[in-house]
């Protein structure tokens, strides 16, 4: 998370395996995501607030004062996931 700008990385992986008297089918597969957004605003890092539910990603972001805004500050938002 930058004052501009968002970057979402993410991974997931699958496995499949079948069985029968006479053959073992075994599948593995793995997709990475990157995805970098900028915003139309400044907001301010320390207080984004990021969940995953059913696969939807949602960012909850407070729009930064013009005068508090610090060029290069970053800073990683730990997702909550909710599984149902």
């Amino acid at each position: 998370m930058e004052p501009r700008r968002v970057t979402i990385t993410g991974t997931r992986e699958t496995k499949e395996e079948s069985k029968d008297e006479k053959m073992v089918y075994s599948e593995t597969c793995s997709d990475e995501i990157l995805r970098v957004l900028d915003l139309p605003a400044a907001v301010e890092p320390a207080k984004v607030k990021a969940t995953l539910k059913d696969g939807v990603l949602e960012l909850d972001m407070t729009k930064a004062a013009p005068a508090k805004t610090v060029k290069g500050e970053s800073k990683a938002v730990k997702v909550e996931a909710k599984v149902a």
